[in-house]
């Protein structure tokens, strides 16, 4: 098993799964569009898909993130997206890219590590087993008719 940059095959593979990714990690709350964005192109930092690979078959990937904490102007490490594919879940395989990315930021001398989950993603039970700790409540209002 290794971890890896995405190659551009990789990254065609894994755009075409943008509408499942995006249902899955927002639990439906966000609805699925035709004209999904690519998500390294709109994050305001650098962003970058690491893909985990195990006996020739891609198993799942992670988009790593960085950006400066408006705050305190330190860097923040990112995880803009965390995806197995369904046949290869409950292997490890999150763990795996979840802890390559931690070490990776690391390494990158990025202390702080920053996500998003949506209430009652099961994925928020790995975050909280490896240190994951809420610090912010995200509030939001829309203008949108209902009519």
């Amino acid at each position: 098993m290794f971890i890896r940059l995405a190659n551009a095959n990789e990254m065609v593979f894994i755009r075409s799964y943008a509408k499942k990714v995006q249902e899955e990690a927002s639990l439906g709350y966000i609805k699925q569009t035709d004209n999904i964005p690519e998500k390294e192109s709109y994050f305001s930092g650098h962003s970058y898909y690491l893909v985990l690979v195990h006996h020739g078959v891609l198993r799942g990937w992670i988009l790593l993130g960085e950006t400066i904490n408006p705050l305190n102007y330190q860097p923040v490490g990112v995880i803009l997206e965390l995806y197995v594919l369904p046949a290869h879940r409950k292997h490890g395989y999150g763990m795996e890219l979840m802890n390559y990315a931690l070490a990776h930021f690391k390494y990158r001398q990025i202390f702080t590590v920053q996500l998003n989950v949506y209430e009652g993603n099961p994925a928020q039970k790995l975050y909280k087993k490896l240190g994951f700790r809420e610090v912010s409540t995200l509030m939001e209002i829309s203008f949108i008719n209902t009519n």
